[in-house]
């Protein structure tokens, strides 16, 4: 008996909706084959199905042949999530304060397939590119590294490389009371066409392959990418590659419903002019992606802040990766409503005639919107790539659900201008709901077009 892919030493298997698992391996074997727990099916062509172990652990199993048995131990039974994307999700993030205490302090229950090809409990830096197997990514990372001012293959800052995977896990862990595991795919610099399915020497195809050696079953996705989308090709394309992608993730894993949250781009702080208009462009296209995808929620992330020009701080990856857990849990109790613009209306002002008020309700929030300090974060412009700004915003109120724009325009030139949440790569943007969610980065949009 020997087990060639899907189950190791340390694994978590995906369990089913009655808390029992489901794992697909590949075996050479004689005779018969059986498990000392649950029980296994013979699909043919090397592969077989263990299923029927109750969700928790550790528990050890030994599968064994007529020759034969191999004794696997520390396995666990709970929910397996794939994470992909680019730099954001790999992560760049530096541990700080009471966080990096979270190195030391492992959950057994929170696990993590490595990029060494092993499974251990998870740390907050999952992705460890210059060790994955895939010569075709190892190599240039390796290259790469020694060329930037870090001057070596391997991270010498060992508390850098901080993404949201590890709080998402962490998150739904405390939220659901069982085992989690997450398998970390992401690849800094990525854009969906390297993504693309189908393709050998594809980030697709290594995601794939990863997903095998855990059993082939996991619970759902937590995508952050676009970075490399922002430019008039890619964000024109972008719907589409997205819906391509996931229809790809909902095949290949045999589930037509299979979760996927994603994370709305951020601050970019060097880019300006037309290159921050298609950071705003995908930002709105992320923002509207839950009507093209079914199952799909965008967790928005203009408040945080970053630890470099692009990357999010480790604090940040800590709130990103709790309000992505938030999201997951809705979209698997069914409940898809997105945060997202409701309706808007031209209000005069009550006190002084020639100022008005352009009043924004959001949808489905959790509570009131608050803010941290003066509610900061709308811009108008002239033109629909926002590259002339009318400064005649007053001041913000918020009130409830809704967001009241004070401004000095008149009422017959306002409906021609574009209105924007945190518009372009370098904004200050701080509303939420009274749950810590943010709304949504959105615009330019025709004013005009937005009231009712």
């Amino acid at each position: 008996m020997k087990i060639l892919q899907g189950i190791k030493n340390g694994a978590l298997l995906q369990r089913d909706n009655n808390d029992l698992c489901t794992c697909l391996f590949k075996a050479e074997f004689e005779g018969e084959v059986s498990s000392s727990l649950g029980n296994i099916e013979y699909l043919g062509e090397n592969l077989f199905k263990l299923k029927g172990i109750k969700t928790g652990g550790p528990y050890e199993i030994i599968i064994s042949d007529s020759s034969n048995e191999v004794k696997l131990s520390d396995i666990y039974v709970g929910d397996l999530w794939i994470l992909a994307g680019q730099s954001n999700m790999e992560g760049a993030g530096r541990l700080r304060g009471s966080l990096a205490e979270l190195e030391i302090n492992t959950d057994s229950e929170v696990r993590c397939y490595y990029m060494s090809e092993a499974w251990a409990p998870a740390k907050p830096q999952l992705h460890q590119i210059w060790e994955i197997k895939e010569d075709y990514i190892r190599i240039p990372y390796r290259e790469y590294r020694k060329g930037t001012q870090w001057k070596t293959e391997y991270p010498e800052v060992h508390r850098d490389g901080v993404g949201p995977g590890y709080f998402f896990a962490k998150s739904m862990k405390e939220k659901t009371k069982v085992p989690q595991g997450v398998i970390p795919c992401a690849v800094g610099g990525s854009c969906i066409k390297n993504w693309e399915p189908g393709k050998d020497k594809a980030l697709y195809a290594m995601m794939k392959r990863r997903v095998a050696e855990c059993g082939n079953v996991v619970k759902g996705v937590f995508w952050h990418q676009g970075e490399s989308q922002c430019n008039k090709g890619d964000a024109e394309t972008f719907v589409d590659d997205m819906k391509n992608l996931v229809n790809a993730f909902r095949r290949d894993f045999n589930n037509e419903k299979l979760p996927f949250i994603e994370a709305q781009l951020h601050r970019y702080t060097v880019t300006e002019g037309e290159g921050a208009y298609w950071w705003s462009v995908i930002r709105d296209k992320q923002r509207t992606l839950y009507k093209d995808i079914s199952n799909l929620l965008t967790v928005n992330t203009c408040d945080l802040e970053l630890d470099d020009m692009i990357h999010l701080s480790g604090d940040s990856h800590r709130i990103l990766g709790e309000r992505a857990a938030n999201a997951m849990l809705q979209v698997l109790n069914g409940d898809v409503n997105q945060i997202d613009i409701e309706e808007a209306e031209l209000v005069a002002d009550e006190f002084v005639p020639f100022l008005n008020n352009i009043v924004v309700k959001f949808k489905n929030l959790k509570g009131a919107l608050k803010s941290n300090g003066i509610p900061y974060g709308f811009y108008i412009s002239k033109d629909e790539k926002g590259l002339e700004e009318v400064k005649k915003i007053i001041h913000l109120k918020l009130e409830g659900d809704k967001v009241y724009i004070k401004n000095e325009i008149a009422p017959e030139e306002i409906a021609d201008l574009y209105l924007s949440y945190a518009y372009g790569c370098s904004y200050y943007a701080n509303i939420t709901d009274s749950e810590n969610n943010a709304i949504p980065t959105f615009g330019p949009i025709k004013i005009k077009d937005l009231i009712k």
